[in-house]
């Protein structure tokens, strides 16, 4: 499976500037990675055509490995949080939530550390947010969704982005949502060409409550 940024490049006073979106809660923020290429083609649709009026519209999906993520550690003073975007929060079935300008939406955060006094770092992803989002999956109804996220992962451009069209036409957007008791939360699948969404499992343990969070 294969893993996905939405940047945008900047002009800054030292040069040119190509910046990840961000999410966290304040405390935990860092660079969104996507698990899923449609979640990311979404997400930078969604933002670019909702943008706030200090954002911008010009974010576009890459590949995590085109992205220097060790010097973007290094610039955030050597230590980082990530987060690892798996679906989009829902109003209700088929509306997505985009309050502020970007789709509301479900990751687990993980912390980066990687030494300062060398080069060649291999960041490894812990399998455990893996299983986790596999079993988040799991809990609406997507029991093997890895299987679709690899399918569109080789798709060629003009298949993606007709899948991500499609995508796109099959929810809509909620601006103002309400106050809900449990998480409704969802995930594209091409296979059921539909948006699959289900309510939040109750956690049964903190560290499942910690890894599971929305913005």
């Amino acid at each position: 499976m294969s893993l996905w940024l939405v940047v945008r490049k900047r002009f800054t006073s030292t040069g040119l500037f190509v910046e990840p979106a961000w999410i966290g809660n304040g405390k935990e923020d860092g660079p969104l990675i996507f698990a899923s290429r449609i979640l990311a083609g979404f997400y930078a649709y969604t933002r670019n055509k909702y943008h706030q009026k200090d954002d911008s519209n010009n974010w576009r999906v890459i590949p995590l490995q085109q992205f220097d993520l060790l010097q973007h550690v290094r610039d955030c003073d050597g230590e980082l949080w990530c987060m690892m975007g798996f679906g989009v929060t829902l109003e209700e079935p088929g509306s997505v939530i985009v309050a502020t300008g970007a789709p509301r939406t479900r990751y687990t955060p993980f912390h980066f550390a990687p030494p300062t006094d060398r080069d060649d770092v291999t960041f490894l992803f812990n399998q455990w947010v893996f299983d986790f989002i596999r079993d988040e999956f799991r809990s609406i109804g997507l029991p093997k969704y890895e299987e679709q996220l690899e399918a569109i992962d080789e798709m060629d451009d003009e298949t993606f982005e007709a899948t991500l069209k499609l995508a796109i036409s099959r929810v809509n957007i909620c601006r103002e949502p309400t106050e809900r008791d449990r998480v409704l939360w969802g995930a594209y699948s091409p296979l059921h060409e539909a948006w699959i969404s289900g309510e939040e499992v109750p956690c049964t343990h903190p560290v499942e409550h910690s890894a599971r969070t929305v913005h």
